[in-house]
């Protein structure tokens, strides 16, 4: 029973930690209320768990999240927010700590990935209910005004949870080509990972996607058929380019644009901002300066007169905007990380955990992937998953040096091990 019920309270973090997908058809103060209590409580049963052995991905995290304690601390030393504000904003971003908490409980990662396949699912669902009553805001915030509106020659809808369907299509495309059961789901998902970033006419959505997927394909390949694959591509490609299609003009014309205005980019000026002007003080710029409470208090009212009268956004340079709030910690801990997946070997089956990974680092300068909301539950997840398999792979390499066993015979008592802790198989 009490399994059980681990597994539901983390089935139940993911719609909680995504706000409930920011459903506009519940009670905002009640939905609000929610979210904040439950994120507490979540991250307060695992603090006690903050501190185990510093292998793998642990201290990475442990640094993120020493990053984001110290930053509410910044926010009022710098800018006198009050720490209620700053509780308020930040504990979103604390649920880093439900990795040390997910850690101790050992759900098996086979538990993870139905999570994450059943999440994937309702995104696509509500994704397209949206799309079909775009007239209705019900899910989300449309980028300007009230309601949903075209452009780039489609309905944009940035839709909620973008993290979780993101992982779900890196594992499909990885246990398509890997024999995994389930071949359908599989196809399902991989073209829905085209389809979908194409619908919501994201560079960098689209860009990451579609990087990773040809990654995929044209990875243990033979030389000829790593050409073939890139003449493919390519061709298709430049077949898109020139076709009559609204959203792939959309998306063309805006990346023109921008190229062209090199360092006059929004982006460009909006990163140098926040690296080199936007700190008070020397401490901020390497402790960070915080989540800002939006138009609320000073700092947020600040923060929110810079978008609304300059266009610097935090979330459109990514972990630039991490630095600003959180500091060089926060930075250290994430290059550590994509360090660690190229570094750290993992089963075929698995590769997908690093797909995820590196899709963070692709999109990591131009949008919030790397601390929003809507991405940190499967980050978490990914790393959960990816140190149960690391942790797993050593203590084989462990058996085979203390038993000197062959690879056949060792690989049973590490399953029985495994299964007994319930952390991989």
């Amino acid at each position: 029973m009490k399994r059980y019920l681990q597994v539901l309270l983390v089935f139940l973090l993911v719609v909680i930690s995504f706000h409930f997908f920011e459903a506009w058809f519940l009670k905002d103060k009640l939905a609000k209320y929610i979210v904040f209590f439950s994120l507490s409580g979540a991250i307060a049963i695992s603090v006690p768990y903050l501190m185990p052995k510093q292998d793998g991905f642990v201290l990475p995290v442990q640094l993120i999240v020493l990053s984001i304690l110290l930053s509410m601390f910044m926010a009022y030393l710098s800018w006198d927010q009050g720490l209620m504000d700053s509780i308020i904003e930040t504990v979103p971003y604390l649920i880093w700590i439900v990795f040390f908490y997910l850690l101790h409980i050992k759900i098996p990662v086979k538990t993870i990935e139905k999570i994450i396949l059943i999440y994937g699912a309702v995104y696509v669902i509500l994704y397209f209910y949206q799309l079909a009553n775009s007239h209705t805001v019900l899910f989300g915030k449309p980028i300007s005004g009230d309601e949903f509106t075209e452009q780039r020659g489609a309905v944009r809808i940035i839709f909620p949870g973008a993290g979780i369907f993101i992982l779900a299509i890196f594992m499909a495309i990885n246990k398509l080509t890997t024999g995994a059961k389930g071949k359908w789901i599989w196809i399902t998902f991989s073209i829905l990972g085209i389809v979908i970033p194409i619908l919501q006419v994201t560079r960098q959505f689209i860009a990451g996607v579609l990087l990773i997927y040809l990654f995929h394909l044209i990875r243990n390949q033979s030389v000829f058929k790593k050409a073939l694959i890139m003449t493919s591509f390519i061709g298709i490609l430049i077949f898109m380019a020139y076709s009559d299609n609204q959203m792939i003009i959309g998306v063309i014309e805006a990346q023109e644009r921008d190229a062209k205005l090199g360092e006059d980019y929004i982006r460009v000026l909006a990163g140098g901002y926040f690296i080199t002007d936007f700190s008070p003080n020397p401490l901020s710029r390497i402790l960070g300066n915080g989540a800002p409470n939006w138009g609320v208090s000073d700092y947020g009212v600040f923060i929110k007169n810079l978008a609304d009268r300059r266009e610097y956004f935090l979330s459109d340079v990514g972990i630039i905007g991490m630095y600003a709030m959180f500091g060089i910690l926060a930075v250290i801990g994430y290059i550590q990380i994509w360090v660690k997946s190229i570094t750290i070997p993992l089963p075929k089956e698995y590769y997908y955990l690093k797909y995820y990974l590196w899709y963070l680092l692709i999109t990591s300068l131009t949008w919030y992937s790397v601390y929003h909301y809507s991405y940190l539950i499967s980050t978490v997840f990914v790393l959960y998953s990816y140190q149960v398999i690391y942790k797993y792979q050593e203590r084989v390499k462990v058996l085979k040096r203390r038993f000197k066993y062959s690879a056949v015979s060792v690989l049973k008592p590490a399953k029985e091990i495994s299964a007994k802790n319930g952390a991989y198989y």
